[in-house]
């Protein structure tokens, strides 16, 4: 009876004809590909620095943009904002909360002033959270700020180093050129959730528990996997 009434009702027989062709299309542009995070409020990206070539990582406890790594961060999403968390270095990408007290190692004022105000820790707090907001200069560029305060811009040199120094008449001079170029625009690289399975497990270990973000989440894998 079925194929009758869609002879008797051809808008109805090209309306199912166009839907399974949208599925079909869907399917074979999506395989391969999930369309969701890797895990709970866990994305897996990258972010390029064009000034400097590279990737946005944590190398012992500093963070640079250098080419040295592949460039994969997780973020974490809380709220409005995030935490970037290098899961190579195991380590959260941090601002500073204050700089270092001037012990000997750095009586000299001028190498105090340029000390990075981000640092690699490992474990999260407030300062380690983050927002992104929309650069000047091109689509798809964002600018990276610390959650706290929106003017405070993540800015890197040629040589994939946080810029501590503003450009002055003795910093003009060819050999310090390097100095005064900056740049606070990034690209950002999602990655395919697909390939971040081990999300989920390195996430609900003991280091995260405190961590608002994961408890709900952890608790039912943890459940269902029988922890």
């Amino acid at each position: 009876m079925q194929p009758y009434v869609i002879l008797k009702q051809p808008g109805k027989a090209i309306f199912y004809l166009f839907t399974i062709m949208i599925l079909i299309v869907k399917e074979s542009h999506e395989h391969g590909r999930c369309n969701h995070n890797c895990f709970g409020p866990v994305t897996r990206l990258k972010i390029y620095n064009e000034l400097s070539h590279g990737y946005l990582h944590v190398n012992g406890s500093n963070v640079v943009t250098t080419d040295e790594s592949d460039g994969i961060l997780y973020k974490i999403s809380s709220g409005r904002n995030f935490y970037l968390y290098d899961m190579r270095a195991e380590k959260f990408i941090c601002w500073r909360s204050r700089r270092p007290r001037a012990t000997r190692e750095l009586r000299n004022k001028a190498r105090h002033r340029m000390h990075s105000p981000l640092i690699a820790r490992n474990f999260s707090n407030p300062k380690c959270r983050f927002q992104d907001l929309v650069a000047e200069g091109g689509v798809g560029y964002v600018n990276l700020a610390p959650a706290f305060n929106r003017s405070l811009l993540m800015k890197f040199n040629s040589r994939g180093r946080f810029v501590t120094q503003e450009c002055t008449p003795s910093t003009k001079e060819v050999r310090k050129r390097h100095l005064c170029a900056k740049q606070t625009n990034f690209l950002i690289d999602d990655g395919d959730a697909c390939e971040c399975r081990e999300a989920e497990r390195h996430f609900c270990r003991a280091k995260f528990a405190k961590m608002k973000e994961f408890r709900s989440v952890c608790k039912t894998s943890n459940r269902i996997n029988g922890l």
